[in-house]
């Protein structure tokens, strides 16, 4: 695929050399002495998930920011895609200064010109991410693969996205149908070997092929995800190695790898909405640098085994093994954010059309 190496590229060059104490994802270093500076307000709107992220946002981030800042953190939760709409509804007199989107809310924001621009001045780490990480108005926190799960006691380590066909495993591999993108752009890979993750009409083929042969399990939540592999519903899936990693170590019979094909990236960030007043910006940006640095990355990944952008972070040995590994890069793409944003409506509305007429 053309660009599988330009996501390693762009990461490595800001880490530098690899080197045997690169705790297993060619990351060196940590990052200490970024500016503070809360910008003198009382309180700051975050606009963000519930549930276990919220909690490890508070450990990782908050608590930190709120010790050592002197600013109340407020939550306004919800899905990243109501809350987005609401901010552009609200865009004269947004209801949060800073809101945690997906990479492609992060670009949806920004192609309304919902973001305030960034740099070193609103967050001191923001020059330190590789480009494929941000945009001139968002900055991804954390990132994972979008990989192919399967049970390692049933299925032998596949290689290749057509395990999703093999009628083996008919009735027991999962879709998820809440969102199909990454479904999409994995079939893609698979129908191109590798070539275009934006071959739609091939994905959509596939889509349908295994709709309407393999008698899938349609997924709807992360956590429905991790229950039919714990009870072996499922023993074939797509989804992030991150949640992977988390249900291998609770014990679920679950692994992830990256198919020869590649894989896409999983990726999720801050933007700081216009029109929140001056003092609210630089208490954002500070609160977003307190995302990229080293106590949020590994409280983040020693929990949920998200990897942070930053090169300069670093992990635990055990924790790092689990993370998105220097060799893994060469197989991954960063998603195109404006073409899934300008597409993503049509896609779930095709495959649903699909399972309604296979159901």
């Amino acid at each position: 695929m053309a660009n599988h190496g330009m996501l390693r590229r762009e990461y490595l060059k800001r880490a530098g050399a690899l080197g045997g104490a690169a705790a297993g994802v060619g990351l060196a270093g940590c990052v200490a002495g970024v500016g503070g500076g809360g910008g003198g307000i009382n309180n700051l709107r975050l606009g963000t998930w519930g549930g276990t992220w919220q909690e490890l946002m508070i450990d990782a981030v908050v608590d930190p920011y709120e010790e050592n800042e002197g600013t109340t953190v407020e939550y306004v939760l919800g899905d990243n895609t109501d809350r987005l709409n609401k901010v552009i509804a609200q865009r004269d007199d947004p209801p949060v200064d800073v809101s945690q989107q997906d990479g492609a809310g992060c670009v949806r924001g920004a192609n309304s010109d919902l973001w305030v621009p960034l740099d070193g001045d609103i967050v001191p780490t923001y020059p330190d991410i590789p480009d494929n990480f941000k945009g001139d108005s968002w900055v991804l926190q954390i990132f994972a693969a979008s990989a192919l799960l399967y049970n390692p006691n049933v299925v032998d380590e596949p290689s290749s996205w057509d395990a999703y066909l093999n009628t083996d495993y008919k009735g027991q591999v999962g879709l998820f149908t809440e969102d199909p993108t990454h479904d999409i752009l994995a079939f893609s890979l698979a129908q191109t070997d590798g070539e275009s993750f934006k071959d739609v009409e091939a994905a959509f083929e596939m889509y349908e092929e295994v709709v309407s042969t393999m008698d899938p399990v349609y997924i709807t939540s992360s956590e429905q995800y991790g229950k039919e592999f714990a009870q072996e519903n499922i023993v074939l899936g797509r989804y992030w190695s991150a949640r992977a990693a988390q249900w291998e170590s609770e014990g679920k019979p679950v692994r992830n790898v990256i198919p020869e094909a590649g894989a896409m990236t999983t990726n999720f960030g801050n933007g700081i909405p216009k029109n929140i007043g001056e003092d609210r910006i630089q208490a954002a940006g500070t609160f977003i640098d307190y995302t990229l640095r080293n106590q949020a990355a590994q409280v983040i990944a020693e929990n949920m085994f998200y990897t942070n952008p930053n090169p300069e972070s670093t992990y635990p040995d055990d924790v790092a093994s689990k993370l998105v590994q220097a060799e893994d890069l060469e197989n991954l793409s960063v998603p195109d954010f404006s073409w899934i944003g300008e597409n993503r409506a049509s896609w779930r509305e095709r495959a649903n059309s699909i399972v309604n007429e296979y159901s």
